[in-house]
């Protein structure tokens, strides 16, 4: 009757080597894969922004795109907006109601338009219209209250109101003003009174509110972006990476 032939092997090393692959190699080429899925679905998103957003977006708005890196010990990537661009980009992905005080808004109204020529290369209005509009036209309403009261003065006394006049006191310019007229409302230029000219000009177009459409494909966009990609290509080139990293260490 034949021995049996006994094998006896010391699986110490090769559990120790698996431990370590498992501990290492895996998650490191796991929250490498997440990574590039993430960040090629940024890029999708960037272009979409290119496509969607009139003018496309700027340069602040494009840094708002964002990835929370996954790592070994945390296998989570995020594709995210950076919240001051959230605040602005909601509208545009979720629709909605903005109001008065919301992100975008005034705190008492919503801009809505402006002319063209205050808008930059991007559509959006140049930076400090609005503010300088507002305050010419609390300066110019403070300035007619003035005067309107020296009027009044002068009238008492009998006394000539020329010299009391907007006129007069404006160097030829028409001024500006807050209000509304018709369904309007906004800052508006008056009518310069020149040459049969009583046109007044609409400078800013505000609202109570505005209200948006979804045209922003968020989902579907990085969906599609996932779809796309080859992802069992994506996950080999990973596995290898962290393999020569492991080795070469």
């Amino acid at each position: 009757m034949a021995k049996d032939d006994v094998f006896t092997f010391d699986t110490r090393g090769f559990e120790r080597s698996l431990t370590k692959l498992e501990k290492t190699v895996l998650p490191t080429a796991q929250a490498g894969f997440l990574n590039g899925i993430a960040f090629g679905a940024r890029k999708a998103l960037l272009k979409h922004a290119d496509a969607t957003i009139q003018g496309k977006p700027t340069a602040w708005t494009r840094k708002g795109f964002v990835v929370d890196k996954a790592s070994p010990e945390s296998l989570e990537a995020v594709v995210r907006i950076q919240p001051q661009q959230a605040g602005y980009l909601t509208y545009l992905i979720n629709g909605g109601v903005r109001k008065a005080g919301d992100v975008g808004a005034t705190p008492y109204d919503v801009l809505t338009d402006a002319p063209d020529d205050q808008k930059n290369a991007f559509g959006n209005l140049k930076k400090g219209y609005l503010k300088r509009i507002a305050r010419q036209a609390k300066v110019e309403k403070t300035k007619r209250a003035r005067l309107r009261a020296k009027r009044d003065k002068l009238r008492a006394e009998g006394k000539s109101v020329t010299l009391a006049s907007w006129n007069s006191n404006s160097n030829g310019k028409p001024g500006v003003f807050f209000g509304r007229i018709g369904a309007q409302k906004g800052y508006w230029q008056r009518a310069a009174k020149r040459d049969r000219d009583y046109k007044i000009k609409l400078l800013v177009r505000m609202s109570d509110e505005a209200v948006y459409k979804p045209t922003f494909k968020w989902d579907e966009t990085i969906s599609a972006s996932v779809k796309e990609s080859d992802l069992a290509k994506a996950y080999s080139a990973e596995i290898s990476r962290a393999l020569r990293k492991l080795n070469d260490g």
